[in-house]
């Protein structure tokens, strides 16, 4: 019998995966069983020590480089996936897509980063990947990440911030038009994150977030990569087979401070 949060023999395909948040999701899949393939603009020696981490858990790994902006690319890149892997069964978006400025600063170039990766991007992907699984048959999970700026703003956020308001009503978008399919599509919105925390340490105390961040934050300390990654496991099991449509706070609870 299946356990409810076992990946054992699926196959995922995490963007943005050779560090930080993207290395802690590649590991919690591969913690739960998963053969792992993922993807950033570049190989470097991040992208060797995600590898490493993920083959030193007996789960067979590869890295794709690719932008995930550019359609061509992102097809080049599914294509080489299925040649490696054979089939995809999980796909998690999780590129960042670029930094704040201040609305009467924004520039053209940090809108169209923001939008081209951070939103465009996932469309690019999660199309690519929906239109395998779909030739599958068996049906298949694609979880992408947000932000707690996609539910609240904050000064400086306006271009970030609509992109990822953006991917949690795409990702709504696809959970209605996949569902008949058996693609369950959701989204995880990261708080305040220590985000070079090491997976399988002990997670940051209590009363770690400084004014005026910890004023807001209910459990007072930063998430780390390895809560963002397991709640992503946590949505691509079984455990969650009856959930889709969903865009998951996973911050400690500052989006209900805001509510």
């Amino acid at each position: 019998m299946l356990m409810p949060y076992d990946l054992t023999g699926k196959k995922a395909l995490i963007t943005g995966g050779k560090r930080r948040i993207g290395r802690g999701i590649a590991l919690a899949l591969a913690e739960a069983g998963a053969d792992v393939g993922f993807n950033d603009l570049s190989d470097d020696g991040d992208a060797e020590i995600t590898l490493g981490l993920i083959r030193d858990m007996g789960r067979d790994a590869e890295f794709f480089a690719a932008d995930i902006s550019n359609v061509v690319q992102v097809k080049s890149m599914f294509e080489a996936f299925l040649k490696r892997f054979r089939s995809i069964d999980i796909l998690v978006n999780n590129p960042y897509g670029g930094t704040g400025q201040p609305f009467l600063d924004l520039t053209e170039d940090n809108w169209d980063k923001n939008i081209d990766v951070g939103l465009k991007g996932f469309y690019l992907c999660s199309q690519q990947a929906a239109r395998s699984m779909v030739a599958q048959g068996h049906g298949g999970v694609i979880v992408s990440t947000s932000s707690v700026h996609g539910r609240r703003a904050w000064k400086g956020d306006a271009a970030y911030g609509a992109a990822k308001a953006g991917v949690i009503r795409l990702t709504e978008s696809m959970a209605v038009d996949l569902g008949e399919h058996g693609i369950r599509c959701n989204a995880i919105l990261p708080g305040h994150m220590d985000t070079d925390h090491v997976f399988n340490t002990p997670p940051p105390d209590q009363g770690s977030l400084e004014a005026p961040h910890g004023d807001g934050v209910p459990l007072a300390r930063r998430g780390t990569p390895e809560d963002i990654g397991r709640a992503v496991a946590f949505l691509c099991s079984p455990a969650a087979g009856c959930i889709t449509g969903v865009a998951l706070p996973v911050d400690g609870g500052l989006v209900a401070t805001s509510a």
